[in-house]
């Protein structure tokens, strides 16, 4: 049997925000950077994948952190997502890759 991962996304303003977002998310859970996606370094926006549990709690966490400086945009958990979405979430758009 396949175990499809969940997939999370927190989207934040600034880069610093998003740093301590991601470090607070990979703290929290056990969960796997996917892609961090910036446009003009003001909007970023970071992509976890882990078992649905782990994607939640990591999500409700970096959240967390950037709620406390005013930089949250949105954020999302994605169950079961379709291969088109994660391949969406993979994508490289105008940013670097973090593995």
């Amino acid at each position: 049997m396949h175990v499809t991962k969940s997939l999370g996304m927190i989207e934040t303003r600034g880069l610093a925000t998003s740093v301590a977002v991601v470090d607070a998310m990979l703290k929290a859970a056990d969960v796997r950077l996917v892609n961090q996606e910036t446009v003009d370094m003001a909007l970023v926006t970071v992509f976890i994948e882990g078992d649905s549990s782990a994607v939640r709690i990591a999500v409700e966490s970096g959240a967390q952190v950037a709620k406390q400086t005013g930089a949250l945009i949105a954020c999302a958990v994605v169950p079961r997502p379709d291969s088109g979405t994660r391949k969406l979430a993979e994508t490289q758009v105008k940013n670097w890759r973090m593995s």
